[in-house]
């Protein structure tokens, strides 16, 4: 082991400056001292430098035993496996080093486990709508459907290579975005005429299921400093979201408040809600996919919400909801308002 020769080394030099500088002028000290004195001295002399090396043996105990152990937990690690150790009174660098390999291996733990996780339910839901694809499709070719029937299960197969399409670039989305290849842009926009904008380009989806949507900003010409492209992505997701899980006849309220020096953006829906237990898993990948089955079993990928909070974190910005099952949802996040002395001149 590098250490242990490293030890040696040390060892051997540390003997040598003994013997240069305690045992060598004895040499010329002794013969001007009394007999009787020199074996006093040179036991004095023998006890001292044993202590030194006993001292040093120590040191190096101490200090070899949890690396030794911190080695074995680190090929554990690259196995995919990890047994926590905990070395109390120990040389303080050690005990930082390992505190930090155990902060290492718990996030390696947790981010294995959502990978695991991830790919069991992005292959589940891949599987569902190939499933039902091939289904109708060998269906059609074996003839075993009726001509007046063909368009019908044709429209389910386009409907499903759509839903597949969406999922796959959703999750490419999340997956830039995790990246970091996706950067944010932030620049000065007026963050109403968005709003107004997209609730108009939602208004067939608003029309088809008679549902009522309603924008009540703060004031006029509210300019914020964001990537005005992912804050669209961001909108466009939580009011689809709210079209989706709202009954027919229903309504929708998106406004803007002031919070300190931020501008909160709300979407407000009279839907059927979220348990309060299930609040906190929205985030996650495929949630809809898995928890949040609605009374109309509306389809989505489950992965909206997720690229929804990675886009505000990316913000350094917050984002929340509130929910009561049976009364509706309600998605709050803030966005930083334009200071020209803190941002310059940038603009939309």
């Amino acid at each position: 082991m590098k250490i242990f020769s490293n030890f040696i080394y040390r060892l051997v030099i540390c003997c040598a400056v003994i013997t240069l500088t305690a045992v060598l002028p004895l040499y010329f000290i002794l013969p001007a001292i009394n007999s009787a004195h020199v074996v006093v001295l040179i036991v004095v002399l023998v006890f001292q430098v044993g202590i030194i090396l006993f001292v040093v043996w120590l040191n190096f105990r101490a200090i070899i035993k949890p690396m030794r152990r911190i080695n074995k937990d680190l090929k554990n690690l690259v196995k995919g496996g990890y047994v926590e150790h905990s070395f109390k009174g120990v040389d303080e660098e050690v005990e930082k080093l390992t505190k930090n390999l155990n902060k290492a291996a718990a996030e390696f733990d947790s981010v294995e486990q959502m990978r695991k996780t991830f790919v069991s339910n992005a292959s589940h839901e891949l599987r569902s709508p190939l499933t039902s694809m091939q289904g109708f499709l060998q269906a059609i070719l074996d003839g075993t459907i009726d001509e007046a029937d063909k368009n019908k299960y044709i429209q389910i197969v386009l409907r499903e290579t759509k839903r597949l399409g969406s999922l796959i670039n959703s999750m490419l989305d999340l997956s830039r975005l995790e990246s970091g290849k996706n950067p944010v842009v932030p620049n000065r926009f007026e963050i109403n005429d968005v709003m107004s904008t997209i609730i108009e380009r939602l208004s067939a989806s608003l029309l088809k299921k008679q549902i009522k949507c309603k924008f009540e900003p703060i004031r006029e010409n509210t300019y914020v400093y964001a990537d005005k492209d992912k804050i669209i992505q961001v909108i466009i997701n939580l009011i689809d979201n709210a079209i989706k899980y709202s009954p027919v006849n229903s309504s929708i309220l998106v406004s803007t408040h002031f919070h300190a020096s931020k501008l909160c953006v709300v979407v407000k829906d009279n839907g059927y809600g979220i348990a309060k237990k299930d609040l906190k898993s929205i985030w996650d990948r495929f949630y809809m996919a898995d928890k949040a089955r609605t009374p109309n079993q509306a389809k989505g990928t489950g992965l909206g919400l997720a690229i929804v909070k990675q886009i505000i974190d990316d913000h350094n910005e917050t984002i929340w909801a509130e929910s009561t099952r049976g009364v509706g949802t309600t998605f709050i996040f803030t966005l930083p308002m334009f200071d020209p002395n803190k941002h310059g001149k940038k603009s939309e």
